[in-house]
């Protein structure tokens, strides 16, 4: 899941771009809101963060995963689709 991770950061420009008007994006930041989860993509910090209702569920970095018991799947999930080509598409059809 490392290289997810490295991808994802590597991606964040893109990222940003393609998750303007779904997302809160700034600079460092990008905020992607899916109830009762949060995740963000920490730029300058080059970690993601999984919470759910305000409790930290997962931090990803290219040096360390962490992932609480019984989230493995719903991190993996957004992993792949944050850096599948199929995501970018998806809403960037959804945009127009």
């Amino acid at each position: 899941m490392q290289d997810e991770v490295k991808k994802v950061i590597n991606l964040f420009d893109v990222l940003k771009k393609i998750l303007n008007d779904k997302a809160i994006c700034d600079d460092s930041r990008i905020v992607i809101f899916d109830p009762p989860y949060e995740i963000q993509i920490l730029k300058n910090e080059e970690l993601i963060v999984f919470s759910c209702e305000g409790e930290d569920v997962a931090i990803l970095s290219k040096n360390r995963i962490w992932i609480k018991d019984g989230f493995e799947g719903y991190v993996r999930d957004w992993m792949v689709a944050l850096t599948s080509l199929g995501f970018k598409r998806f809403i960037l059809r959804d945009k127009r």
